[in-house]
């Protein structure tokens, strides 16, 4: 992605709620992450299920949480998560990505690369049995996506780039049920400019132990929209079911 999305955002917010202690919180989950959609770099549109055989993968994420009772100063949560698959598929027409050309019944192999890492600072609004966040998170992606085949001048590689750091906005609630450990909530980070898009969100339920153990599932979805120098494009979804485990002292 070669247009730089750039977003100028400030928050103006005359109360917060923040920690009576520091308090952290680390975790990993496991995202059974499944694929559709279509990407573009020349004429040819390539369906990244269907035409490029993208189907499902399983990857990890992590994450790690600092809060605090400093007015004013943001809470800090640093976040890793892959998004990598690789699959070989046989092409049926001709077709030209990146500025090569692939000839028919080509075997190409892609591997798409949407892993990223976020740097969130928060505010906390709510925290009682309500727990409402606001922020922004800065993502940085590492790669993209690279088609791999044969074409008449030997074995030749394409390259959809998608390595920029993005603004985006931040809300996260949270929901616990009283004298119980569980609860429910969802987050959000998404960014909308120029008619390009990224809104990644989760809804999840999970349970908290008195001792800071938890454990939680829940569903996440990944939507990339945006289309660049007017024959690159990518309208791609990802998404599927979690489960995670954490601890918070």
């Amino acid at each position: 992605m070669k247009k730089i999305l750039t977003l100028g955002a400030a928050l103006m917010l005359p109360a917060l709620v923040q920690a009576d202690t520091i308090g952290f919180e680390v975790g990993a989950s496991v995202w059974n992450q499944n694929y559709e959609g279509a990407v573009q770099s020349g004429p040819n549109s390539l369906d990244v299920e269907q035409t490029l055989g993208l189907e499902d993968k399983t990857n990890n994420s992590f994450y790690i949480l600092i809060e605090h009772p400093i007015p004013l100063i943001p809470n800090v949560m640093l976040a890793k998560t892959e998004m990598d698959i690789e699959e070989t598929a046989t092409i049926e027409g001709e077709f030209v990505f990146d500025g090569i050309i692939y000839p028919a019944n080509a075997d190409i192999t892609t591997n798409s690369d949407l892993s990223h890492t976020d740097l969130t600072l928060y505010y906390e609004l709510l925290d009682n049995w309500v727990n409402f966040d606001v922020g922004i998170t800065v993502r940085q992606f590492d790669e993209g996506i690279t088609l791999t085949g044969e074409t008449i001048v030997g074995t030749e590689t394409a390259t959809e780039e998608f390595d920029d750091t993005l603004p985006m906005l931040y809300v996260a609630a949270k929901f616990d049920l009283p004298l119980t450990g569980l609860y429910a909530g969802g987050d959000l980070n998404a960014l909308a400019f120029d008619g390009d898009s990224l809104i990644d969100y989760k809804v999840n339920i999970g349970y908290e132990t008195s001792y800071g153990l938890g454990a939680e599932i829940g569903f996440r979805s990944f939507d990339l929209d945006y289309e660049d120098s007017g024959d690159e494009r990518a309208d791609v979804t990802i998404d599927g079911g979690y489960a995670s485990i954490f601890y918070h002292f």
